[in-house]
């Protein structure tokens, strides 16, 4: 009987599921729908289709997206707030700063719960961790019998200074469980540990706001698995990267609600191992947004704070910088300009090419007026694209410019790359790092087909179009290990602190994190911890994280510290000042528990024979035609070399190479793809 590990990655329109089985080491990916009312509907109608008996599966693992659309439509939980007394607007208040500074309509996020489902209990704990009123019984009690004759469905718990002491948050919980039987309890000292009394606040009521929405959802699922004989653990992706159990999201979903996006980033990563290339940058390109992230020296890079729908949010995120640029994105003229995005025309009606009703053109229009889009070759040449609907529709917009309609649908896809590039730009350039020094991975459904001219834009030198681009973000959860994250706040002057210090909040925070992941079932001896630290100029504002090396804490590795923060300010920010204070305000530490992987086959004889093209055409590149050929990805094989123009189509995506570009097939029969040196 096989074995198999599955995963599934939930889009807005197509959910995809990729399945590795362990005996004959191959990946077979599958596509359903999404069920939008119930997401588990896709995820077990997918599996369906390739595994009838589920006790073969021995690892499954998805992104959850329960929690993120609830925020996205505002269909969260009914969520009371339980504060320190004196604090009832605090949430209300939050910060002063404009984000938007020169926009003069602009208006703060609508916040998550009102002043009215704010209650507070009397107790106080002092910034240096000491009690100086004991937390009342009374008040808690009747905060909690005001919350039952509300109607709320979760509570948030953030009490003053809690993150240096959490006595008050411990004992707070145990009084209200028993008079709120069902209700989802969130401590701000469990789900975020650390200074600044708005962010912990604010990402204590997000916690609170979806967890009953993802306990729910994760609930339905993991029956509906089990009823099929599955035994496993239902595994769920880590915003943060990694992977986390059911039971283990259900207690923070936070730390899942970004999950989807983050299959992709993993996937770089494990891409990177395979490779060897330690920078890399991922576009995910579907119908309607971009989505970009980074490994940097060999890691995703991830923040430790984010900002989701005007919210602060204080847990580990994957840098995801997301534009509204896909293949559905809709050209339209204004003030005499040609736009493109971010409106998208959708998957109804979609795009002109489509067939179903639409008029307005979009990137992938302009694409099939251009020939880099075969309309007998899409998807796999399951559907066939009207090539005349989608000039009428680059015409509508062709006539405002005065342009001819090929000159228009060049202009459509330059205008689409410079948005691309410009997205590119916004996580590398301004952080400090040089994107001509990256890998650029095009995956997606649309990924590839804009790869070569995006990277043309950055001055990137190599393109890897992934096996299986279409559902690489799928493949890359199988790439992925469990991981729990721990912070401690110090705000210390690095150079008067004691090193005893330091050690000490990093074997509190082992302990946590170790048993954490045991409670996984996780081996000892498979868990790796990685230590960072968040520091700062004295009388600055902001961090910057800088790593930690493993091992004892001593005088060398504090002086080590501070030269890693002045070299990391440096490449950020363009300056450093090696002679001042340096702030040490957060310690973290993340644990990582190692799963096994499922392995990508790696070929060893190489086939020169170039397999024959399934047809050639015209197809117009900078403006000239040129005569194009066009293979299918599953008859390219390791050791072929190829040069543009050429398009390679496969079910899930296009990938086309201009002239000036060169495509070799490599051991994992990834399409590396680079530009030819002669050419400027």
């Amino acid at each position: 009987m096989s074995r198999y590990r599955v995963s599934a990655d939930i889009g807005g329109t197509f959910t995809d599921i990729v399945f590795y089985d362990v005996e004959t080491g191959r990946f077979k990916a599958g596509k359903t729908l999404s069920t939008p009312q119930n997401l588990s509907d896709a995820i077990i109608r997918g599996i369906d289709e390739e595994i009838e008996d589920y006790s073969q599966i021995e690892y499954f693992v998805h992104g959850n997206t329960a929690g993120l659309n609830a925020v996205l439509q505002r269909r969260g939980a009914k969520v009371a707030l339980i504060t320190t007394k004196g604090f009832h607007d605090l949430y209300e208040l939050g910060r002063g700063n404009r984000t938007d500074l020169y926009n003069m309509r602009y208006h703060k996020p609508k916040p998550l719960i009102q002043l009215n489902d704010v209650f507070e209990v009397e107790e106080r704990i002092m910034a240096d961790g000491s009690i100086e009123t004991p937390l009342d019984q009374g008040s808690v009690i009747q905060a909690a019998k005001a919350i039952l004759e509300g109607g709320y469905d979760s509570v948030a718990v953030c009490l003053l200074n809690s993150y240096r002491n959490n006595v008050h948050e411990i004992q707070l919980r145990e009084i209200i469980a028993p008079l709120l039987p069902g209700k989802a309890i969130s401590l701000s000292c469990v789900i975020a540990r650390e200074w600044r009394e708005y962010e912990r606040m604010s990402t204590v009521i997000m916690n609170a706001y979806i967890a009953p929405i993802v306990r729910d959802y994760l609930a339905i699922l993991e029956n509906r698995m089990h009823s099929k004989s599955f035994e496993e653990n239902v595994y769920v992706m880590h915003s943060g990267g990694g992977v986390i159990t059911s039971n283990a999201a259900r207690e923070v979903p936070i730390q899942a609600m970004l999950s989807g996006p983050v299959g992709g980033a993993i996937g770089n990563d494990a891409l990177g191992k395979l490779t060897g290339y330690q920078n890399l940058v991922g576009v995910d390109m579907g119908g309607t947004s971009y989505d970009v992230s980074l490994v940097v020296n060999g890691r995703p890079d991830v923040s430790t704070e984010t900002h989701f729908e005007g919210f602060p949010i204080l847990t580990p995120m994957i840098n995801i910088f997301t534009i509204g640029a896909g293949g559905g994105s809709i050209a339209w003229v204004q003030n005499g300009g040609l736009r493109v995005g971010p409106i998208s025309a959708g998957a109804d009606p979609g795009p002109a090419c489509y067939g179903n009703g639409g008029k307005k053109p979009t990137i992938t229009d302009a694409n099939v007026v251009l020939g880099h889009i075969a309309p007998d070759g899409f998807l796999g040449g399951r559907m066939s694209l009207d090539k005349e609907a989608a000039r009428r529709a680059v015409k509508t917009v062709a006539d405002e410019l005065g342009l001819s309609i090929e000159e228009t649908a060049e202009g459509i896809c330059k205008i689409a790359d410079a948005k691309m590039a410009g997205a590119i730009r916004q996580i590398t350039v301004r952080k400090g790092l040089d994107p001509r020094t990256f890998v650029l991975v095009a995956y997606g459904g649309a990924g590839p087909m804009q790869a070569c001219s995006t990277a043309d834009e950055l001055g990137i030198k190599t393109i890897l179009v992934p096996e299986m681009p279409g559902t690489f973000s799928a493949w890359g959860m199988h790439q992925s290990d469990i991981r729990q994250d721990a912070v401690r706040t110090i705000t210390a002057v690095i150079e008067d602190m004691a090193p005893s210090q330091m050690q000490d909040a990093f074997l509190e925070m082992k302990a946590e994190v170790s048993e954490n992941l045991l409670s996984q079932d996780i081996d000892p001896s498979q868990i790796e911890f990685l230590f960072s630290a968040d520091m700062r100029y004295h009388g600055q504002d902001s961090t910057i994280n800088v790593a930690l090396e493993s091992g004892p804490i001593n005088e060398e590795s504090l002086r080590l510290l501070r030269q890693s923060f002045d070299a990391r300010h440096l490449s950020i920010h363009g300056h450093n000042n090696p002679t001042e204070k340096v702030d040490l305000v957060n310690l973290r530490l993340t644990g990582l528990g190692k799963l096994a992987r499922a392995d990508k086959t790696k070929y060893t004889e190489k086939v020169s024979v170039l397999p024959m093209p399934r047809k050639k055409d015209q197809v117009i590149f900078h403006g000239k035609e040129y005569e194009t050929r066009f293979y299918e990805r599953e008859k390219l094989h390791y050791g072929n070399e190829l040069d543009g123009p050429l398009v390679v189509e496969e079910l899930t995506t296009t990938t086309v190479v201009p002239p000036e570009f060169h495509v070799r097939v490599d051991e994992y029969l990834n399409l590396v793809i680079t530009k030819n040196e002669d050419v400027c």
